[in-house]
């Protein structure tokens, strides 16, 4: 949100100091030229981002390397999505590449066919031959692919994870839970409200919930939307992962947990007043910054809980896209692979301790050294079997779709029934896709 710190803002805390590692040339693999575009000059449109920042520090190097110049726009994520569109349907050619998150644009953008496809520059002489698309994880691939076409690049993993207070379930000796069952009543064995302690939190901000909520769907084998695109929201198991959720954050949850957003929910984890805690793997930053958390030596971190269909995480990854309306798309994919090779995701992990989507990057030392151990092991179980771009559904209307799910999400925290609340935005979500 425009002039707000946002989550993904504070992932350099992790680690000290936090210096940006310089990307100083490119692979010289089987003669590949990187100069074969040199003097072309480009427009990128991004949003705040670590990875952004980073990305920004390492253009007067793919200057020299490459011959082109980008002009490297960031703005806020808000600000971005509203002038974005705007320039890519009023002023063809004035955008060449751009930062998406496709859980959020990518059915927009197609439809729009604002997405210049991928795949023919991947296989063609215009890749390096050690760019190697064979690196990145499957999963975390397909978050950037509509009807099967590579659309972008994804550059990070973000999961959600299990955070657990150690020292808070040795004193009660609770197990951590692998199941939702056990998470159920680890919850209200840790629950304290005279100790001012919450056994469990997450969202209860409508809006906001609804990334939380969807693991919890995912785990009793919902969906968001079935094989055709149509809302699946009424289903029995949907119903369950919502009732689940009610109940869990009304018997071991903050009293004050309805409208609760990330923002009010991770200090309570972090300032000790809650015991688990559910959300994004990128909190760990948060939570193992001794400037501000009381529980960097307790905190820990394990895979999220399964219900009757396993566990299955949200899994989503911003990146850099082609503008199909780009004049220099040639120049531009040349500028994306040199700031997405296997060179420069390592210098943007040192940069910002961000989860690489490349397998040999995560797999080295460069990243098990950054971050816990813990966190390590919980996110490697959790991306095969994770959701790509699950954090919503994948619709046109995003916001207006996340806010009619919402509204049933705060129902049943407020103790209503879940299967009529799940009717109910069943019906409100066919009537915002048919227009």
């Amino acid at each position: 949100m425009a002039g707000t710190y946002t989550r993904r803002d504070a992932l350099g805390l992790i680690a000290a100091g936090g210096a940006a590692a310089a990307l100083t040339r490119p692979s010289r693999a089987a003669g590949f030229d990187w100069k074969r575009f040199s003097g072309a000059e480009l427009h990128f449109m991004v949003s705040v981002h670590p990875w952004t920042d980073w990305a920004q520090k390492q253009l007067p190097a793919l200057t020299e390397a490459t011959g082109i110049k980008v002009n490297w726009e960031i703005i806020y994520e808000d600000q971005l999505r509203q002038k974005l569109p705007l320039l890519l349907r009023s002023d063809p050619g004035a955008v060449d590449g751009f930062f998406t998150l496709p859980s959020w644009d990518m059915a927009a953008f197609s439809r729009a066919g604002w997405y210049e496809p991928l795949d023919k520059y991947i296989r063609s002489d215009l890749t390096a031959p050690d760019w190697n698309p064979g690196d990145f994880f499957p999963n975390i691939l397909k978050t950037h692919q509509s009807n099967g076409e590579q659309i972008g690049v994804p550059i990070t993993i973000e999961l959600q994870t299990l955070y657990y207070n150690k020292a808070m379930l040795a004193a009660k000796h609770v197990e951590v839970p692998q199941t939702l069952d056990a998470l159920m009543a680890a919850a209200k064995a840790l629950n304290d409200p005279g100790g001012n302690v919450a056994g469990f939190v997450t969202r209860g901000d409508g809006v906001q919930a609804v990334y939380t909520l969807a693991p919890f769907v995912f785990a009793h084998g919902a969906h968001w939307l079935d094989d055709k695109g149509q809302p699946e929201l009424a289903s029995p198991a949907f119903v369950d992962g919502l009732r689940y959720y009610g109940e869990i954050l009304r018997a071991a949850g903050p009293s004050n947990i309805v409208g609760m957003q990330w923002k009010t929910t991770y200090p309570l984890f972090q300032q000790g007043h809650a015991a688990m805690f559910t959300d994004a793997t990128n909190f760990i930053a948060f939570f193992k910054d001794p400037s501000q958390s009381r529980i960097v030596d307790e905190v820990g971190v394990a895979p999220l809980p399964a219900g009757p269909a396993g566990a299955h995480s949200t899994l989503i990854s911003w990146g850099p896209a082609i503008a199909a309306s780009s004049k220099k798309k040639d120049a531009t994919w040349t500028a994306i692979q040199y700031l997405t090779s296997k060179a420069a995701a390592e210098s943007a992990l040192q940069a910002t301790h961000m989860p690489p989507s490349r397998q040999s990057v995560y797999n080295s030392e460069l990243y098990t050294q950054a971050v816990p151990a813990d966190l390590v092991a919980a996110t490697k179980a959790e991306i095969g079997n994770a959701v790509p771009n699950g954090a919503n559904p994948v619709v046109i209307p995003v916001p207006e779709v996340r806010a009619a799910i919402g509204t049933a999400i705060v129902a049943v925290l407020q103790g209503k029934d879940a299967r009529q609340a799940a009717e109910t935005a069943q019906q409100e979500v066919v009537r915002i896709l048919r227009g």
